[in-house]
């Protein structure tokens, strides 16, 4: 029988036709600062990485249809407003402090004291570049028109000099003393840009600067010999413990009636390293040394550390602590005024306002994953604040 005639189909692979023709035309596109090409690499499409060295070389730009401004236009990150300083110094202009010791160098006084405290809020904020900016503020408020005889010119200059010199060292001091509160790294990004800033408008205080000895290489204690007179020595062992005591005194002070506590609950938390390194390195050898910034700078310096990074127990504590020292209500609410400017300047979030009224912060209500409990919890770390914030 024969086969019914069929037909074969014939399969052959499938290819993709060609694409619409379009016109390409390249050109080449203005030089970018690395901003610029950090956000155009992020946002190169698709979730793939384009160096940014790739995109500045050439930009692609289709004739087919017109292209809108975003397409050619370039693309710069937002600015940051000038900080007003002025306005900052103004918040202490009428605060009254209480009498700094002979060796503060009057570091405890309203024409300084904002400045030591707005130092370590620029670091807590991660702001510590602005250190620079800081300083060319301070610097060109003390520079005075001098139209006098040359004897009376060069003495001005002197005390000038002097005056800066005496400035600069209270904010290199203050980010040292932030330091182990902020963070070590952020206080060598502030005292360099600090550095840089000072050789840039002053290299007569940068080289007075230069010649500054440590504070802390040695102690000298004067210690008594067998015939009743007074020697100094400087041994290894008398400066651990001068120093050791020190921090010690200052620790007492600040926490007071609650020292054995709080020395045991570090202890507890840390096999005891915590107390030992707080006594020995942080109080001892740092923030004890009240030769250029005294001990109520220190413990305002402390508190609003603190305050700035969210620490709530820490502010507390700090807090209460600067009210030993001698702080007064009045400076306390106007150092929590001055982290309140700053944070607001620089445009970063104030844990201690987010948590107390819940406007706003870390999320907002449900999306943190917090329960009520937990959020009330936090809001009431804060309210030692009210003490001082609703005189």
């Amino acid at each position: 029988m024969a086969q019914p005639r069929g037909f074969t189909i014939f399969a052959r692979a499938w290819t993709a036709s060609p694409p619409r023709k379009t016109y390409i035309q390249s050109i080449p596109s203005l030089p970018r600062s690395e901003d610029e090409e950090s956000i155009d690499s992020l946002s190169s499409g698709e979730g793939t990485y384009t160096p940014g060295s790739m995109l500045s070389t050439m930009t692609t730009v289709s004739v087919t249809s017109t292209p809108s401004a975003t397409d050619v236009a370039t693309v710069k990150p937002p600015t940051r407003g000038k900080v007003d300083f002025s306005a900052l110094e103004d918040i202490f202009s009428q605060v009254s402090t209480t009498e700094p010791s002979p060796t503060s160098s009057s570091s405890s006084s309203s024409s300084s004291l904002w400045y030591i405290l707005t130092t370590a809020l620029l670091l807590a904020f991660h702001k510590e570049k602005l250190i620079g900016e800081l300083w060319g503020y301070l610097s060109s408020s003390s520079s005075s028109t001098r139209n006098g005889s040359p004897q009376e010119d060069a003495d001005a200059a002197e005390t000038e000099t002097e005056e800066l010199v005496a400035v600069a060292r209270r904010i290199r001091e203050a980010c040292l003393k932030a330091s182990t509160l902020v963070g070590f790294p952020r206080a060598i990004n502030a005292l360099l840009a600090l550095q840089q800033a000072i050789e840039k408008t002053h290299p007569t205080v940068s080289a007075v600067l230069e010649t500054d000895q440590s504070l802390r290489a040695a102690v000298t204690a004067a210690t008594e010999s067998e015939d009743g007179t007074q020697r100094d020595a400087t041994t290894t062992t008398t400066t651990t413990t001068t120093k050791s005591a020190r921090g010690m005194a200052l620790f007492s002070r600040i926490y007071a009636q609650h020292t054995p506590r709080v020395l045991s609950a570090m202890s507890r938390c840390s096999g005891g390293d915590l107390t030992h390194f707080a006594i020995h390195c942080i109080y001892g050898e740092l923030l004890s040394d009240a030769s250029v910034i005294d001990d109520l700078a220190t413990g305002l310096l402390e508190f609003v550390c603190c305050l700035a990074d969210g620490c709530g127990p820490q502010a507390k504590g700090h807090f209460f602590g600067s009210v030993n020292l001698g702080a007064s209500g009045a400076l306390l609410r106007a150092a929590v005024d001055l982290a309140d400017r700053v944070a607001g300047v620089v445009g970063v979030e104030r844990p201690w306002v987010d948590h107390r009224h819940g406007d706003g912060g870390w999320g907002g209500e449900g999306e943190d994953g917090q329960s009520e409990s937990e959020r009330d919890s936090e809001r009431s770390e804060w309210k030692f604040l009210e003490r001082v914030m609703l005189d």
